[in-house]
């Protein structure tokens, strides 16, 4: 099956290249002697154990609108299919990658076009189905393709540079890519190999390290998935835990997961693959209505058919994932979008982060004002700009034929905007 096509088609937050939000910070001998957590040892792992309550009182934060475009228009480089990744380059340019449409728009960080760069295609500098793209060292636009699973990169003028080499694949099997980030000097890729014997379906799933050589130099996490043919069953929990947003990686090279769905919890392992720490708070599971669990059924349910897997037994689980993206920033700052962070947000609001300081101690609530629904909108943090991607899910569903019985009633997706804000400067704290 799919799982990146389930992936994507979520009924969620989507968030990709999610960077440097800043915020002001108290000094860190302040937020320990308020902190009331504990920092303890759990089978020789350090873990740091966070109460319900931060150490500071909630604020919300202060955007200004610079720019949108999309939406209604007949300006042609303005048209937008699925935009799955926003990045921007040195000189502050905006780098939009459409998943669609197979390329990437440029344009200027007042919001002007510029260029479309890359195309649909296997040829140099080629691509099909891109999922997220990033910036090399040199300053080349690395693009990551599902499947079959390779990294073309581009000059930021869009001339081919070559592929990325890649670990090879034994067994006779085939490579998926799920998703791919630079931190630092680290390229980090979520990936699965698939084999086939005696009918059985084995999916290796991995976080890893690569190296410029395209050697495999740091394994994070790896679980093995098995699908009978004569008895197909989808766990729903097992099947999402490489989405993008719920890994990602630092701006040190440090590797950042959420594993499970029920807990709160986030892994945090240095760039050579030892597990440094783990991140735990406490926390409520949200409960979820029958109709969001039978839309989720559907998905699945649609997605397997399309794969020609009849009958199969899928498991929703009754509550939301606790923990829906995370997202380390340049200071040490750590934040997450949690289950209630993102539906019982205020009215006015886009959603709720909790930010945690570099000592992984929570710290903060922080409210994010705007109007947009979170549960069909994606956000993209860059720097001190947020972006907003109106419709994107609906988007998705749309492209990816990820519609179901319980979903054929939806309406035609709305034209895709990007919305630009920026964070008010009294409230950013340089480093």
């Amino acid at each position: 099956m799919s799982s990146n096509l389930l992936r994507l088609a979520r009924r969620a937050v989507l968030i990709g290249a999610l960077g440097m939000l800043l915020i002001p910070l108290v000094a860190t001998t302040s937020v320990a002697a308020d902190w009331k957590g504990k920092d303890v040892a759990i089978e020789g792992i350090r873990t740091i154990q966070n109460p319900a309550e931060p150490i500071h009182e909630p604020f919300t934060a202060t955007l200004d609108e610079l720019w949108r475009l999309g939406g209604d228009t007949d300006v042609e480089e303005e048209f937008f299919g699925v935009i799955l990744g926003i990045t921007n380059d040195d000189e502050g340019n905006i780098f939009l990658l459409d998943l669609q449409l197979a390329e990437i728009k440029i344009f200027s960080s007042d919001g002007e076009y510029i260029n479309t760069i890359g195309r649909e295609g296997e040829g140099p500098g080629e691509f099909r189905f891109p999922i997220s793209m990033f910036f090399l060292p040199s300053g080349n636009v690395g693009v990551i393709q599902a499947f079959p699973g390779k990294i073309i990169t581009l000059t930021p003028e869009g001339d081919p540079s070559g592929d990325l080499p890649l670990p090879p694949v034994e067994g006779g099997g085939n490579r998926m890519l799920m998703g791919g980030q630079m931190g630092g000097d680290n390229l980090v890729l979520a990936c699965r190999l698939n084999t086939l014997e005696e009918g059985q379906f084995t999916q290796t799933c991995f976080i890893a390290k690569v190296d410029e050589e395209g050697n495999e130099a740091a394994r994070y996490h790896s679980e093995d998935r098995v699908l009978d043919f004569a008895n197909v069953v989808i766990d729903e929990s097992v099947h999402e835990t490489y989405e993008q947003g719920r890994w990602t990686v630092g701006p040190d090279g440090r590797v950042y997961a959420a594993l499970t769905n029920d807990q709160y919890r986030i892994h945090v392992w240095k760039p050579d693959g030892s597990l440094d720490y783990v991140i735990e708070r406490e926390y409520e599971p949200m409960e979820r209505d029958q109709e969001f669990i039978d839309q989720r059924k559907a998905l699945y349910e649609n997605r397997l058919q399309q794969q020609g897997l009849q009958n199969p037994t899928i498991k929703i689980g009754q509550n939301h994932r606790c923990i829906e993206s995370i997202s380390p920033r340049d200071d040490g700052t750590l934040w997450v979008l949690s289950s209630h962070g993102m539906r019982e947000k205020p009215d006015d609001a886009m959603a709720m982060f909790d930010v945690f300081d570099p000592e992984g101690r929570f710290a903060y609530q922080v409210t994010l004002p705007g109007e947009s629904d979170p549960e069909n909108d994606g956000y993209f943090f860059v720097e001190d700009r947020v972006y907003v991607v109106t419709d994107l899910i609906s988007a998705i569903l749309s492209a990816t034929g990820g519609g179901g019985s319980e979903l054929e009633d939806e309406e035609e997706p709305e034209p895709m905007s990007v919305i630009c804000y920026k964070m008010d400067g009294t409230q950013l704290a340089l480093k």
